[in-house]
């Protein structure tokens, strides 16, 4: 029994010997690590090369889709240079990580979310510096209306007032409608199009915002009701735009930012809900083309606190909504009100925001623009 035993405990020694030294050859590729936030999930190299822009010419892209092109497209003529998916210079990078020494003080109001995982407390300033970057790459050209010599302001309007109350009605979320317009102003920036195919390209824009946002997406049966296009035209104009746009659909939409800063403003219900007003006119307004969601966002909560009586643009709004101080803002502040004092544009939009459940914002935040017209103060503000 002795000697059984003896040979039994040999054995099992020499069983975890072996185990230790197979363990010890386990290569590090093979060993778990902790991943860093927003990178690559399945610890492989993707291979993807490092430049971000690769032109795509219309004439290859035509090739592939000619009825497409037919269809959405003028042959007069290509806008080039047009930065839809231009890369963040160094310049740019330090300019919105806001590098620059701090005049102001500000609280650590991330810190009291240290136990909450929906906040991501731990990454949630690597996350915003990383949208601040994207928000650069994804800018339309601001000044493409001018290169569209089949359309007009008022055409996109038109669009925009429409798309809105195609929103409204199929009650979408909103960042369904900021990236359908983003959508259509970069495939603007890159391509002519034709006056009776710019309900198409709205179309196809929002059906593809609803698929990338919504977690039930109305059909394309849908979309075609409501605008009157054919099935088979919506989904290769959903095709010719993913192409355009490099299947690029990460934008930081205002609502990313009005959401941060409104940390600093203790979450006030009446003031993010104004707020969420102007930015909606932000992108509903032809004069607000290439201005950063975050500006606007600025901006909006900036004003949306002024005509509730808070004045101070403090340290921490200043922090939280990326660095942009007061006179950073004022540009775009007064934009917005210049939209106000003017005869309402966009007829769907106004009726939406004039109910009780909007708190009435688009008849409120005019009349405050025009009784500061009024006393001689808009220009002041």
């Amino acid at each position: 029994m002795n000697i059984f035993r003896s040979q039994q405990q040999s054995q099992t020694r020499a069983q975890d010997e072996n185990n230790n030294i197979k363990q010890k050859d386990v290569k590090k590729s093979q060993i778990p690590v902790r991943r860093p936030a927003l990178s690559n999930v399945t610890n492989t190299t993707t291979g993807v090369s490092s430049k971000l822009y690769h032109p795509v010419s219309s004439a290859s892209t035509a090739n592939t889709h000619t009825s497409t092109t037919t269809t959405l497209v003028s042959s007069d003529a290509v806008i080039k240079d047009s930065g839809i998916k231009r890369p963040a210079s160094q310049e740019d990078v330090l300019q919105h990580k806001r590098t620059k020494t701090m005049e102001y003080e500000y609280e650590d109001l991330d810190a009291d979310d240290w136990n909450d995982p929906n906040m991501v407390s731990e990454y949630v300033v690597e996350i915003f510096e990383y949208l601040a970057k994207l928000e650069i790459k994804t800018l339309p050209l601001a000044t493409y209306m001018e290169k569209q010599i089949h359309l007009t302001d008022y055409m996109r309007d038109e669009l925009c007032d429409w798309l809105n109350a195609v929103h409204l009605k199929f009650r979408l979320l909103p960042e369904t409608f900021f990236i359908a317009i983003n959508i259509i102003d970069r495939f603007l920036s890159r391509e002519v199009v034709l006056p009776q195919a710019l309900q198409l390209v709205g179309t196809a824009a929002l059906f593809i915002a609803s698929k990338y946002e919504e977690i039930y997406s109305p059909s394309v049966n849908h979309f075609a009701h409501e605008s009157g296009c054919v099935v088979e035209d919506i989904l290769n104009a959903e095709k010719y735009i993913l192409e355009v746009l490099e299947f690029d659909l990460s934008y930081p939409n205002p609502m990313n930012f009005i959401r941060r800063i409104s940390k600093a403003d203790d979450y006030d219900v009446n003031t993010r809900n104004i707020a969420k007003y102007f930015i909606e006119i932000s992108v509903m307004d032809v004069e607000f083309i290439g201005v950063r969601p975050s500006l606007s966002a600025a901006a909006a909560m900036y004003l949306s606190r002024r005509l509730f009586g808070k004045d101070e643009w403090n340290g921490n709004l200043i922090y939280y909504s990326g660095g942009i101080t007061e006179s950073e803002l004022m540009p775009v502040a007064h934009q917005y009100l210049k939209y106000l004092v003017q005869p309402v544009q966009h007829e769907s939009f106004f009726r939406k925001y004039s109910s009780k459940k909007y708190l009435k914002a688009s008849i409120v935040t005019r009349q405050w623009a025009k009784q500061l017209m009024k006393e001689g103060e808009l220009d002041d503000i």
